[in-house]
């Protein structure tokens, strides 16, 4: 099968993991495709553990946030994740992308297998420095930004009372630059968004 190194623009190739936009998850080749980065492609069929950890590590690394626990992780196995064939073909010439993925029967010659997970409707959260709710003394990392006392704003959390306060801000000089303010995770940007037509 043809490499995406060696596919003329138009022509159906082997996914490798090494195109651009790919960036290896726990050892997984995987790639954020539309226009919203909201789904995830990985090459080959995943067992739901390896699903889970490439999503988790997606958001961490990449969007530099944690998901919440709840509903919709707990379904995020069940109606997120589809196990399909795809079809890869080299973009044309000035298209935005390198590549797409078509959705392909598995008897097409130039079907592989993959993983695509839907991730643009987990809640989520910025990974932020913990801070001390005063009234129950209970830790929280988490920010959520929505209403509240000072109006809207990011404001912590706790999981126990469900009470809001907004995070510490004596840390916070203001002579810092902008980007020193708030503390930032590791984030690794992929080279090139890819694209899909259908999966």
């Amino acid at each position: 099968m043809t490499l995406f190194i060696d596919a003329a623009p138009g022509e159906a190739f082997h996914l490798s993991g090494l195109e651009p936009g790919f960036d290896p998850l726990h050892g997984i080749p995987t790639a954020a495709l539309g226009e919203e980065c909201d789904r995830l492609l990985a090459v080959g069929h995943l067992a739901d553990r390896a699903a889970l950890a490439i999503t988790s590590a997606y958001h961490r690394r990449t969007l530099g946030e944690l998901i919440v626990p709840g509903r919709e992780l707990n379904d995020l196995i069940a109606f997120g994740t589809h196990r399909v064939h795809v079809r890869a073909v080299r973009a044309q010439l000035g298209d935005d992308c390198p590549w797409y993925v078509d959705d392909a029967s598995p008897s097409h010659p130039a079907a592989q297998a993959a993983t695509v997970i839907h991730c643009e409707w987990l809640e989520r959260e910025e990974i932020k420095p913990a801070s001390a709710f005063p009234a129950c003394t209970r830790i929280s990392r988490s920010t959520r930004f929505g209403p509240g006392d000072a109006g809207w704003a990011s404001y912590h959390r706790c999981r126990h009372c469900a009470h809001q306060w907004l995070p510490p801000v004596a840390a916070i000089h203001p002579d810092l630059p902008r980007a020193l303010r708030r503390p930032r995770a590791a984030t690794h940007v992929l080279e090139t968004p890819s694209c899909t037509r259908s999966a």
